[in-house]
């Protein structure tokens, strides 16, 4: 009898005492100070996927935490553990299979207007403060309203980066990488009407990666062009 009232004491959190806290406590603190330092570190020495990693590696430490010690998964019947990961799953699976198309701001059957309208502002915003000078001649080849540098800064440099080398802080992440238009390689049998072609349908257009999402909905056709225009400028071959 006072084994069975052991396991249960036990099984139920009864048996968690000050040292047990004050345990988790200390590996929270130590957590807390690793997701400082990531960041710092990856900044200081330019390797962005450190910050990738420790955002990413901490959660799963404190989710392990949640399971192992406050769940009491190690003492639940394996159909129990079996319902968690069936439900992880699923919900990655929906995740992966609506993402794309919220991205985009823009559906089978819907339209995210206000999405398209706050980004149409941010880059009004950020078109009256960009301007691009040559000499003592500033240059008025782009619409009012817009500069492809200022929308290649918002919609395009997380992923390729601000130099087009592919090493935007989101680019990291995703298999396959983001291409590197500083690249002579990436140019080979690549021309305009292909660069607007990916920026405007996306690159699962032309047989690319679908994580290249579509932008067309954001810009008209002259304006699609100025932003392929900047995106040929990282080529070294020109």
């Amino acid at each position: 009898m006072s084994e069975h009232s052991d396991h249960n004491g036990h099984g139920h959190g009864e048996g968690h005492g000050t040292g047990f806290y004050f345990k988790i406590y200390l590996t929270l603190l130590v957590l807390f100070l690793i997701s400082v330092a990531g960041p710092e570190i990856g900044e200081a020495t330019g390797i962005r996927a450190i910050t990738l990693v420790t955002a990413f590696g901490i959660a799963l430490w404190k989710a392990r935490l949640v399971i192992n010690e406050f769940m009491h998964l190690k003492a639940e019947k394996r159909i129990m553990k079996w319902l968690l990961t069936t439900s992880v799953i699923l919900m990655a699976l929906m995740v992966a299979g609506v993402s794309p198309d919220v991205l985009n701001h823009r559906g089978n059957n819907w339209e995210n207007l206000a999405a398209q309208a706050a980004v149409e502002r941010g880059l009004a915003e950020m078109a009256g403060e960009v301007h691009e000078e040559e000499g003592t001649e500033v240059v008025e080849a782009e619409p009012a309203g817009f500069t492809a540098a200022a929308s290649y800064g918002t919609v395009c440099a997380t992923c390729h980066g601000a130099a087009g080398d592919g090493s935007g802080v989101a680019g990291a992440a995703l298999d396959p990488p983001p291409a590197n238009f500083t690249d002579p390689v990436f140019w080979e049998g690549r021309d305009r009407d292909r660069i607007i072609t990916v920026i405007r349908d996306g690159a699962a257009a032309v047989g690319g990666s679908a994580l290249m999402a579509p932008w067309g909905a954001l810009y008209d056709e002259e304006q699609l062009g100025l932003m392929a225009d900047y995106v040929m400028s990282f080529n070294p071959n020109q």
